[in-house]
Formats: structure tokens, sequence, C-alpha cells
């Protein structure tokens, strides 16, 4: 039986809950950010837990499955815990979301990293200067750059 991301949707209130992970990857004052074409803002890459999955091994899996970049639990620490409520496409979210930086050596050789589960998403590295400029989301992610402690927010 294939393991299933955890959301709840709730049609007639049309309201959704996610469960998700993300990875800050940094290299040379740049960060890795991605941007789906039809949105206007960028994110970390990342995705949703499954059932019975921890957050590490949701961010190793979709970090392989997007990227194809294979990251260690060695490489992973716990930066941010964050409780969004957001409106996207006509629905009301609420998103349980934890962040981890990620010490890859791998990835900061790659210049141009594919998005492999997906055609309309782009990956590139960003100056860490302009992030101030940019719709990033969630938009706590420019002060966590610098941080290795855990820090939990409400972001509304």
């Amino acid at each position: 039986m294939q393991k299933k991301d955890i959301i709840i949707k709730d049609d007639e209130s049309n309201f959704k809950f996610n469960f998700r992970v993300a990875g800050i990857f940094v290299n040379d004052n740049k960060i890795l950010l991605q941007k789906c074409e039809k949105d206007d803002y960028y994110s970390l890459i990342g995705g949703r837990v499954k059932y019975g999955e921890t957050t590490i091994e949701a961010l190793i899996r979709e970090i392989q499955e997007e990227i194809g970049i294979k990251v260690n639990k060695k490489e992973v620490t716990l930066i941010n815990v964050s409780e969004n409520f957001f409106k996207y496409n006509g629905k009301e979210f609420h998103e349980i979301l934890f962040i981890y930086k990620i010490n890859n050596k791998q990835i900061n050789q790659i210049s141009e990293i594919k998005t492999l589960d997906k055609t309309n998403v782009v990956n590139k590295w960003y100056d860490i200067s302009k992030l101030n400029i940019m719709d990033v989301r969630p938009n706590i992610i420019t002060n966590l750059i610098e941080s290795n402690k855990i820090v939990h927010c409400i972001i509304k």
C-alpha cells in the first residue's frame, strides 16, 4: 500500500489543511528557490509529509523526487516550524511547515537544477541580498537563512 499525503480537504467550507516540509540550500550568498510559472512568488523546495513518515524522511524524499539530489540525514538541521494561514486559488489554507537547512556539497556544484516531477516549475539560485525585494513565501525565509536555532511562528 502506497503512503498518502497528510492533507485534509473540506470542500463544503473551501478549506484545506497541509502538513509540509521544505529545505533551505545556501551557497556563495545565494539561496535555491523554485517558482511555478502560474504563481507570482518564489518558494523553497519541498512538499507534503505522508502518513507514517517523519519530516526528515519526507524532506529527503521530496528533494530526491523534485531535483534528483540525495540528501543525508546528517546534512539536515531543523530551523523552523511555521503555522501558516493563507488563501490560494480561492481556498483557505492552514499549513504546518517544517523548514530545514540543508548542507549538501553535491548541489553546490550544480548551476542549473531541473525540476524532475513538474514541467512548469523552475529552480534557480538567487542572491540573498535581493530577497527583501522578492515575493518569497513563507515570508520568514529571509530571517531564517542565518539562523541555526529552531523558531516557531504563526503567519497570517
